[in-house]
């Protein structure tokens, strides 16, 4: 899997919305272009609140990031290493990051086979979590990056997937230039 993470800048739930609300985890399986919201509650680590939502077509700015990570020179990004980029770099202004929520998108890339997941951290804290892809009909974690506090993070599959999993969200206090933890 290939990443960027970018600086300054129909869902099915697996759980049922009372456990949100009751402060309990839940995971978050999104099938190819789909999306959701979610709110993290007080405590960090409780979803407070999730629901699903409609993409719209990917903006200039996805569409920019999406071209690069298709272009072959972030190749090197896998495991745990992370590709970083400045505000500006790709060009185009960047999206603006709603405040108090976590915007999730889960895309094909044009026609292609390829996939993007953009992970927009809309908090002060960091978003840690796990993710699971469903390929051909098996399924299998899958190494992110924690997406650091008020940014969009970008992670590219250059094949198929049916749908992803995110589970074990929680948020973490993240010390200023600290590059993201990939695992």
């Amino acid at each position: 899997m290939r990443r960027l993470i970018g600086f300054f800048a129909a869902m099915l739930c697996l759980a049922l919305p009372a456990a949100a609300r009751e402060g309990r985890a839940v995971a978050i399986a999104l099938d190819v272009n789909s999306g959701a919201v979610v709110e993290i509650g007080d405590d960090g680590t409780s979803v407070a609140g999730l629901r699903g939502e409609k993409l719209a077509p990917p903006t200039l700015w996805v569409r920019t990031v999406a071209r690069h990570l298709t272009g072959g020179q972030y190749d090197w990004a896998v495991g745990d290493k992370a590709a970083l980029f400045e505000k500006g770099a790709v060009g185009v202004e960047e999206d603006p990051v709603p405040s108090g929520e976590i915007h999730i998108a889960f895309r094909a890339i044009g026609d292609s086979d390829q996939r993007l997941l953009v992970i927009a951290n809309g908090y002060d804290r960091a978003l840690v979590y796990r993710a699971q892809i469903r390929r051909d009909g098996r399924t299998a974690f899958t190494d992110v990056c924690t997406v650091l506090p008020g940014v969009h993070a970008f992670e590219h599959w250059p094949f198929a997937i049916d749908r992803i999993t995110l589970g074990e969200l929680r948020l973490e206090d993240w010390p200023p230039d600290t590059p993201p933890r990939c695992e």
